[in-house]
């Protein structure tokens, strides 16, 4: 059965998949949180989500946990799921202070960014939120790219080639990745991922300068970048 089984408008099979290999993810041990962690930190997501009234809580919710996260987690996570255009500088020397590494910043803000794209679209079909699996065993990878150095974000960021060097080449091919794509290179698996559901839901990244591509069915490039400029606005995107 598919994630989507239950929606009444069809849901194209790669999207489908995508977030189902997704959802599943956040049961797996990460590059700097365990499996059952990054889960706690989804719950905590959503919890904060149905505080705020922007969701509504599913009767299958998936198995329990009894991991509790430090206050300097929690209030970083719901801060950035909720009211995200209000995390300024300050929330983000906040967190540090409270104890969480630039590493594990950037790994929180890869979950809570992945799972609220899910959980909206889950809402935008009319379908209650998908049950969180159960968490697997196994340790956090702790990999941090070796040439990944304060540049002019307010974390470290891989640099573009040739600076980066090989780890560049690895997380980007051989083209110049900005910063709103490379924010997330401290831990690239974290970047691969938000890619791939970019790939996905907005068009492959080798496309994106070819304005007459069409990637989605009844949508022209002309009438996706509309919808999403002006959500984005309403939104109060940085960018």
């Amino acid at each position: 059965m598919t994630l989507y089984a239950d929606s009444q408008y069809p849901v194209r099979e790669d999207l489908d998949a995508v977030h189902a290999r997704h959802l599943d993810q956040l049961a797996d041990p990460g590059t700097w949180g365990t499996g059952a962690q990054r889960l706690a930190i989804a719950r905590e997501v959503r919890r904060a989500c149905y505080d705020a009234g922007t969701q509504e809580e599913p009767e299958d919710t998936g198995p329990l946990s009894d991991v509790e996260l430090p206050d300097p987690v929690c209030g970083t996570v719901r801060k950035l799921a909720v009211t995200p255009k209000d995390f300024l500088e300050d929330s983000y020397e906040e967190a540090r202070n409270g104890g969480l590494s630039d590493e594990e910043y950037v790994e929180i803000v890869g979950i809570v960014s992945r799972l609220t794209d899910m959980d909206v679209f889950a809402r935008g079909i009319g379908v209650p939120l998908r049950p969180l699996p159960a968490a697997r065993e196994g340790r956090p990878s702790r990999v941090r790219p070796r040439v990944a150095k304060k540049e002019m974000a307010w974390v470290p960021t891989v640099p573009n080639l040739p600076d980066g060097g090989e780890e560049a080449a690895e997380i980007y091919g051989e083209d110049y990745r900005p910063y709103i794509i490379r924010s997330l290179s401290l831990v690239p698996d974290e970047m691969r991922r938000h890619l791939e559901l970019e790939e996905v839901q907005y068009l492959p990244m080798k496309n994106v300068f070819v304005a007459d591509y069409q990637h989605h069915e009844g949508f022209t490039r002309a009438q996706v970048e509309l919808i999403a400029g002006r959500v984005s606005a309403l939104n109060e995107c940085f960018y």
